[in-house]
């Protein structure tokens, strides 16, 4: 009964809430959120020690401990089923326009002739590309993990380059897959002298 059990998991409130489309994909078997993951750990037989966002309030920490005894005890963190119905209805009034928003914009960097990379080869890219019609409009991948590099993304068959390859290349623009990451990628491109723009999803 001394045990500490702490899971971490993407916050499915943060993902309604800001239209993360690109953290829906098949490697989120489930999803949760603060007041679900809580009371499915109380249902098990633990009670809810914390529960706190993470990682740029992206991911729930829960930690728990075995009891003997039914917890009822409530998280303040944790939202009722009024203010998740909510956050379903806004997800679902406003994803198609962000996907057109961005689909727009890809489309009109392609038209313009500029040169756009995507930063980031993980699940978040594979949904972003795989969601949006990317074929022609994004040729390049860039990742810091040299095991990825001369590797393509599932589904659209990008090439994955190492940061490098930018110096040859130079984008006009950069779309990082994790905002979190952007001040750090800003000074990778910064220390090998290319000029370009980033954003984030």
């Amino acid at each position: 009964l001394n045990t500490v059990v702490v899971f971490e998991i993407p916050d499915t409130i943060r993902v309604l809430k800001d239209l993360a489309f690109e953290d829906i994909y098949y490697e989120h078997c489930s999803y949760f959120t603060p007041g679900s993951l809580a009371r499915l750990f109380r249902n098990c037989g633990f009670e809810v020690t914390d529960l706190y966002r993470a990682y740029g309030e992206q991911y729930l920490l829960i930690e728990t401990r075995p009891v003997t005894i039914p917890s009822d005890k409530v998280h303040p963190l944790e939202e009722s089923l009024e203010e998740v119905t909510q956050h379903v209805k806004h997800f679902t009034n406003e994803i198609s326009k962000k996907l057109e928003n961005w689909r727009q914009h890809l489309e009109q960097i392609h038209a313009q002739g500029k040169r756009v990379v995507v930063w980031g080869s993980g699940s978040k890219c594979v949904a972003f590309l795989t969601t949006l019609d990317t074929t022609d409009k994004i040729e390049y991948v860039v990742d810091i993990n040299p095991h990825r590099h001369g590797k393509f993304i599932p589904g659209v068959g990008k090439k994955i380059m190492a940061p490098e390859f930018l110096k040859e290349y130079k984008p006009d623009q950069v779309i990082v897959m994790n905002s979190i990451y952007c001040h750090e990628i800003q000074q990778m491109l910064d220390k090998m002298g290319v000029t370009t723009e980033v954003i984030s999803l």
